[in-house]
């Protein structure tokens, strides 16, 4: 039998499909694209900075395409059943898992060296070393292979896209923060607590340069190399022995059975009773109680951040940075959660046909729409009222220590806290129009949230011509935000409202249909 057939297969589909070509193209384009902004726009002298914005944005791009490439590779096979057909054969647990990861990992590969030649252009243009280039390149695959196996092993162990995306990130930033944030406690009484950063596979984005990698004893980059491969190995291992067993776990028991055919719904029949006469889908959407308390959690865990920054740190209580950085935190974890719940339960329910059978009944699509709003409207507004409260609490304290700042942090927290309702506003719709056109829950929850977070940006950074600081940052680019959440919430709401039966009756979104096609009646059209 041929070792890793699996892979060998995948390999092979893969030299013939054409976005195994066209991602390393782009990237390498964009890579080139942002390089020359910056010599132009931003009036870089050298290729420093050149190399070092490229850099981060391929560490960036390592750490968000490995999560998302694997998160949903084995789960999905779960959901549809046919995991345990893989297993009838010869195949391991190892074949399997490792097939995978080739499979859903090539073009991430591809795309991370596609952008060495624009990085190595720099040490043309001076101040870059050639060490300093392999160093970056090895870190970024290095990189790449930590959070895709961290993808593949919390694929293995959930059954949802969504809460395998989210334990592939906990634990990716778990292992990162965790052991380097414990060795600072003031309690522990560490006499170097740096020593710790060779235990965080992101030391490697910061000792790759020459500047941090001179700071620190050389021995110190290869050996937090070496660790985070063996993080990667131990979380692959992990999921060879898991694949297995999981797939049986779906398909025997009561329980199990149950889990099949789930249905979000809230305990108690009060309450269900209150959710039905509500609205029929808002019964439906509804998540049960013990979610919407983790939502509270997530909350609680950035407020124990909080303090624990200002203990790390000893730092004064209310530093207007830090309370700056807690809130956008805050915000980013609702939106985020918002993201994934609003795409999730359009996606899944156009997948298994629910949404067909829907609109074979007299249920007019504008209740669906309306019942998925409320549903989040019922999770997410107590967290993000709370949120916006807080913001006041911490400036109603930092002017009383800083009176003569008034002004400044009263723009401050006001342009946050209004952009932070808006972003999460035009989050719901928009995720909304992308969980019923994508065919995955994750990628239109991440198309989402670079439509409404990164967009506004990319915007500032382009007209700025790079030339801030953090305050003028925070605030235009806020502002921008809030322009440009309501035109893509306008958009997607338009398209909800127009395009709702038939992306379902079809299954093909609109975009990729001609006109003639979008004059016919699709095959749900007047069933109510």
């Amino acid at each position: 039998m041929t070792f890793l057939p699996v892979v060998e297969r995948e390999l092979r589909v893969a030299s013939r499909r054409r976005g195994t070509y066209w991602g390393r193209l782009i990237v390498a384009l964009a890579g080139w694209a942002v390089a020359a902004w910056i010599l132009l726009a931003a009036g870089a002298q050298n290729g420093a900075v050149v190399f070092q914005v490229l850099a981060v944005l391929v560490f960036a791009y390592a750490a968000v395409a490995g999560l998302l490439a694997t998160s949903d590779c084995v789960s999905e096979e779960k959901r549809e059943g046919t995991l345990g057909l893989l297993f009838l054969t010869d195949l391991k647990g190892y074949d399997v898992v490792f097939g995978k990861l080739v499979s859903s990992s090539l073009k991430s590969i591809y795309a991370v060296m596609a952008v060495a030649p624009a990085l190595a252009i720099s040490m043309a243009l001076g101040a870059v070393t050639q060490g300093e280039v392999a160093r970056v390149m090895l870190v970024a695959l290095n990189l790449l292979f930590f959070f895709l196996s961290a993808g593949i092993f919390a694929s293995s162990v959930c059954r949802q896209d969504n809460r395998s995306l989210a334990l592939g990130t906990l634990l990716s930033a778990a292992l990162m923060a965790v052991i380097p944030g414990a060795a600072r406690l003031h309690s522990l009484h560490i006499a170097q607590p740096d020593t710790a950063f060779i235990f965080s596979p992101a030391f490697g984005c910061f000792s790759a340069f020459d500047s941090f990698y001179q700071r620190y004893p050389p021995a110190w980059f290869w050996l937090n190399i070496l660790l985070t491969q063996a993080y990667a190995w131990s979380l692959l291992g992990l999921a060879c022995r898991i694949v297995p067993r999981s797939w049986q776990d779906s398909s025997s028991g009561k329980t199990n059975r149950r889990r099949l055919v789930k249905v979000k719904s809230v305990s108690g029949t009060a309450e269900r009773k209150e959710l039905l006469a509500v609205n029929v889908f808002l019964w439906r959407a509804a998540q049960p109680g013990m979610q919407r308390t983790v939502v509270w959690l997530a909350l609680l865990a950035v407020a124990l951040s909080w303090f624990a920054a200002n203990s790390i740190f000893a730092l004064k209580p209310f530093n207007v940075v830090v309370d700056l950085l807690t809130l956008i935190l805050a915000g980013g974890v609702l939106k985020i959660w918002l993201a994934s719940e609003a795409s999730a339960t359009l996606s899944a329910d156009r997948r298994n046909a629910a949404l067909e059978l829907l609109l074979t009944t007299p249920l007019p699509e504008a209740e669906i729409i309306k019942g998925q709003r409320l549903a989040l409207w019922r999770q997410f507004a107590e967290p993000a009222a709370a949120v916006f409260m807080a913001n006041i609490f911490l400036l109603f304290m930092e002017l009383i220590r800083r009176a003569d700042d008034r002004d400044l942090l009263v723009g401050l927290h006001l342009i946050l806290g209004v952009s932070i309702l808006v972003d999460l506003l035009a989050l719901s719709w928009v995720a909304m129009w992308l969980g019923l056109v994508q065919r995955k829950p994750n990628r239109a929850a991440m198309l989402a949230l670079m439509q409404i977070l990164v967009v506004p940006y990319l915007i500032f950074f382009v007209f700025s011509g790079g030339s801030s600081n953090g305050f003028s940052l925070l605030i235009f680019a806020n502002i921008i935000g809030m322009g440009s959440g309501f035109c893509f919430a306008g958009h997607a709401n338009a398209r909800l409202a127009e395009w709702f039966r038939r992306v379902v009756a079809d299954g093909v979104p609109p975009k990729f249909r001609n006109e003639a096609e979008a004059d016919s009646e699709p095959a749900l059209e007047g069933a109510e």
